[in-house]
């Protein structure tokens, strides 16, 4: 393979939510089809807004209009040695964790690795490389990211896996969706460990060609039932997005037939192992930076007769 010349490509940034409006992010692009191809990978924001404003910056970036930016993969060239030549689109942004950037890069005319690259000390993504080896010998009824490398890289962690071509995002799963990923992860009765995915949230569940896909393992743990999987499943769903109102989630968490009852039926948990799960979620989960999710977890804490922190 050739080395992939980082420096051959014109970057830009958008001009909304890529832009002054975006600082947090600064997503990037190369411009053209195949770099608004790469961009779509790793931003595909589910609020109406966000969405608007991604399709605005896209279709600026893929007739090349806006302001031209440095590379902001120059530091990565030596990560990108591997990839073969006919890499053609690049888009970078920075994560909601400190320190840490993901970029995407397609390759003849279609999305084809994703990285994630963080501090040498960052746990998290180290843990998302682990969980990301075990994972294709689970059996899982779902997709999960195929990884490439995981490993340290000068100053460096990164992890590269492939993307995955024609996916949307899931939007609100079904119940019995929701429960068969939470089921598959709790492995009832085979002898092998569960799995907590740890932020099963909606951003990170998309529809691929081959079933659905979920993402970003970063928070997996091994030997940790999925329980809180479906509380902050149905909390995120609720409270960041508006896809379900408090009762829902309060119905969902708490009447045999909801979502809950029925994951704790299929992989054996007890009614106290239950109720604890609720407890621990409400008063261990971080305060939520975003006053509407804040807000939301707290209603549902309060129709669940639960104190939060």
């Amino acid at each position: 393979m050739t080395k992939v010349d980082v420096g051959q490509f014109t970057w830009q940034r958008g001009l909304l939510r890529a832009g002054p409006l975006g600082r947090r992010i600064e997503l990037r692009s190369t411009g053209g089809r195949h770099g608004t191809a790469a961009a779509r990978v790793i931003y595909r924001p589910l609020r109406p807004a966000g969405r608007a404003a991604a399709i605005f910056d896209q279709f600026m970036m893929r007739v090349k209009i806006g302001p031209k930016v440095d590379n902001p993969l120059a530091f990565a060239d030596t990560f990108l040695h591997a990839l073969p030549k006919d890499v053609d689109g690049m888009a970078f942004m920075h994560s909601s964790t400190p320190g840490r950037c993901i970029a995407a890069l397609s390759a003849s005319g279609r999305p084809r690795y994703v990285l994630k690259v963080g501090s040498r000390d960052d746990q998290r993504l180290q843990n998302e490389g682990e969980v990301l080896t075990k994972l294709p010998s689970m059996g899982l009824p779902f997709n999960v990211p195929e990884l490439l490398f995981a490993d340290f890289m000068g100053d460096h962690f990164v992890v590269m896996s492939r993307a995955w071509s024609n996916c949307r995002q899931a939007g609100l799963l079904s119940r019995d969706e929701l429960l068969d990923i939470t089921a598959a992860l709790g492995r009832p009765g085979n002898g092998k460990r569960s799995l907590r995915h740890g932020d099963l949230a909606p951003w990170n569940i998309l529809r691929t060609p081959q079933g659905l896909g979920i993402v970003d393992w970063e928070c997996a743990s091994l030997a940790q039932r999925p329980l809180r999987d479906v509380i902050h499943y149905l909390v995120q769903a609720g409270g960041h997005l508006r896809w379900i109102d408090a009762r829902a989630v309060v119905r969902e968490l708490t009447e045999p037939q909801g979502t809950l009852a029925q994951l704790a039926t299929r992989i054996g948990c007890p009614q106290p192992e239950v109720d604890q799960a609720l407890r621990s979620y409400f008063a261990s989960a971080p305060a939520a930076s975003i006053r509407r999710v804040g807000g939301f977890r707290d209603r549902v804490a309060s129709k669940l007769g639960l104190k939060v922190t």
